[in-house]
């Protein structure tokens, strides 16, 4: 589980990773979210005070409310009064506060989306060669089988040449590779 703890620390465990694309921690989170998805991500811890804490930053200093105290009993009027109640109407005690966990920020799902993008585009262009290559099976000078011995009949058995058996395997994953690539990591390759 990776958490999201400022804009420039994701922290695993104890330790803490750069968001530094060079960074082999960095690159590591990045695929691990591309292959595990954005689950494996918990976003920013988002504090959110209490009406106490609110109410604390808005009331007048103490000094200006004794002001305040003085003038309405000197002018007959509510102003320290009507202050209070303002703040305590704006912050009201359902305020509890706490802590949440915020979103996770775009920029991790962009990042995972770029590096499956990069590496289908990889193995879409390493399979594509691969099909390029002459098959084995075509070539006259393999044969279609060989003799092998056989420890358990004691006695020389005939099978598929191994060579070629690899070859139409390799051949078989790289067509697979091409079939599944999205269009659009093919279209990027002719743009």
């Amino acid at each position: 589980m990776y958490k999201i703890t400022s804009d420039d620390n994701i922290k695993k465990g104890n330790s803490y990773i750069p968001l530094d694309p060079a960074n082999s921690d960095y690159q590591q989170f990045i695929q691990d979210v591309s292959e595990q998805g954005i689950g494996i991500v918990e976003g920013l811890d988002v504090v959110e005070p209490s009406y106490s804490e609110l109410r604390a930053t808005e009331y007048p200093s103490r000094e200006n409310q004794f002001d305040m105290q003085y003038h309405d009993q000197v002018d007959g009027t509510t102003t320290w009064k009507d202050t209070i109640q303002a703040v305590k109407a704006k912050y009201p005690k359902t305020i509890i506060g706490g802590t949440t966990i915020g979103a996770i920020p775009d920029w991790v799902q962009e990042a995972a989306d770029n590096w499956t993008f990069n590496k289908q585009l990889r193995e879409y262009v390493a399979a594509t060669k691969r099909l390029e290559l002459d098959a084995v099976v075509a070539s006259d000078d393999i044969p279609a089988t060989v003799e092998v011995y056989n420890t358990e009949t004691d006695s020389m058995d005939t099978v598929s040449n191994p060579v070629i058996v690899k070859d139409s395997e390799e051949r078989a994953a790289a067509q697979a590779v091409i079939d599944a690539t999205p269009q659009p990591v093919i279209d990027s390759l002719n743009n």
